[in-house]
């Protein structure tokens, strides 16, 4: 019983035991691991054929080639050749401080991109950016970049790689500056990348030129118009809808809001963003008497700006109109807002604003600009700006921009860049009163 017993055990270790059940099926005993490479990577023989061969798993499958070759020595040098083309198709990344293990590019890329968004996170909780910066981050870092980057070698990222990444966001028909924040997020991997020394050095990105588009303020004229225009329509029911499409609106928006002529003028009197419209209670605002006659507007903070802003006299008037009206509708309480304060959703109370406010310019024929640009709700801040750099006196630059929560870079950049030689025609025709007396 004891010698069948050690019969079964030797007879087990024979090698007729590991004969292949296919003419492809590999030989176990002739898989051999290959210095240096991955322990997923074999050389083996099989019975179907005199060469040797070899294949690689991962993630799940494997790949198979032939060395043709017959000696054992030849073999493991093709192996180190296939291996150096496997890595140059950008699939496989060794890590470094891990000899022979090797993870997807794919992996890589998504592990780098989370190592950045837990550093973005960091900063919303310093209050070093804003969270929605921190959302944009992620939606283009895990979007295109992503995309475009998944299957491109990491340590071989060059300037014709980046030529390839800006042509291939230039078909998505993204704008320049759209452009220009997916270049700013793709450089953050690229610093990572260098820091973890996978890159050897930063290259650097196609330079972009973007051409300002303001999307332009009105004239006196044409705000005149929209003004009348906006009162004309008042009570007015929309009708112009798309067959096929199912109005977006609330019935009970369908009526141009009463409201309307005094946003768009508390807009115009007050410098505020379309987004501080859906903001604005009444608790925000005081009616400063005195000297100056103001609106002292405490608005929620908005890009980082959070002082105290004053209006123009005209817009005392126009809030306290817009309060009556919302008082006779059983509002008007400190907490309730001063536009639309019967919707709580104060996205829809925004969308309402614009959508009606198109109306009014479609109506007055006034929707596109003199460059073809569509105006929206955000031409009136344009306009406010724009009407004190023309009829504002000799306010300076800093003192504007402070009291529109922005800077003078952005003054200069996009509000004083549609100003036209006729607007300040005074200026240039003025003339400095000389004390030297002719004789």
């Amino acid at each position: 019983m004891k010698q069948q017993h050690a019969f079964s055990v030797k007879a087990a270790n024979e090698d007729i035991f590991h004969l292949p059940r296919a003419r492809n099926s590999p030989i176990k005993s002739s898989l051999t691991g290959v210095e240096g490479l991955p322990k997923t990577l074999k050389i083996y023989r099989i019975s179907g054929s005199k060469y040797w061969q070899i294949r690689f798993y991962c993630f799940g499958r494997y790949t198979i080639q032939s060395l043709k070759t017959t000696d054992l020595d030849e073999a493991k040098l093709l192996a180190h050749e296939f291996w150096r083309r496997q890595l140059a198709t950008g699939n496989f990344v060794v890590q470094p401080h891990l000899p022979g293990v090797c993870i997807s590019n794919a992996k890589q890329l998504y592990d780098l991109i989370q190592e950045v968004l837990a550093s973005e996170r960091e900063k919303v909780e310093r209050d070093e950016i804003r969270h929605n910066s921190y959302v944009m981050t992620q939606i283009r870092l895990e979007g295109l970049v992503f995309d475009f980057f998944k299957d491109k070698p990491l340590h071989a990222i060059d300037v014709v790689c980046l030529e390839l990444f800006v042509g291939f966001l230039t078909q998505k028909n993204l704008s320049v500056s759209t452009i220009q924040g997916y270049i700013a997020q793709a450089r953050k991997i690229l610093k990572l990348l260098h820091r973890k020394n996978i890159l050897k050095s930063l290259p650097s990105f196609p330079s972009l030129k973007s051409r300002v588009t303001s999307r332009g303020a009105f004239t006196i004229t044409e705000y005149k118009k929209i003004l009348q225009t906006s009162k004309k329509l008042r009570g007015d029911t929309y009708h112009d809808w798309p067959d096929v499409e199912r109005p977006w609106i609330k019935r009970d928006y369908h009526c141009m809001p009463y409201e309307m002529n005094g946003l768009i003028r508390f807009m115009v009197h007050t410098f505020v963003r379309p987004g501080d419209i859906r903001q604005i209670k009444n608790k925000h605002v005081e009616v400063i008497r005195g000297g100056y006659h103001y609106l002292r507007l405490n608005l929620p903070e908005v890009k980082r700006h959070n002082a105290p802003t004053v209006s123009l006299p005209a817009a005392v008037g126009i809030y306290e109109s817009l309060r009556t009206y919302q008082a006779s509708r059983g509002y008007g309480r400190p907490d309730d807002y001063v536009f639309f304060p019967e919707e709580v959703n104060r996205r829809l109370a925004l969308d309402v604003a614009g959508w009606a406010f198109n109306w009014i310019l479609k109506v007055a024929r006034l929707k596109a600009g003199p460059h073809g640009i569509d105006r929206t709700l955000y031409s009136l801040r344009h306009t406010a700006i724009t009407f004190r750099l023309i009829y504002g006196g000799n306010i300076d630059l800093l003192t504007l921009a402070r009291n529109a929560r922005t800077s003078v870079e952005m003054i200069e950049k996009f509000y004083a860049s549609t100003l036209s030689a006729e607007m300040n025609i005074a200026l240039i025709h003025g003339k400095r009163h000389s004390s030297i007396i002719k004789p």
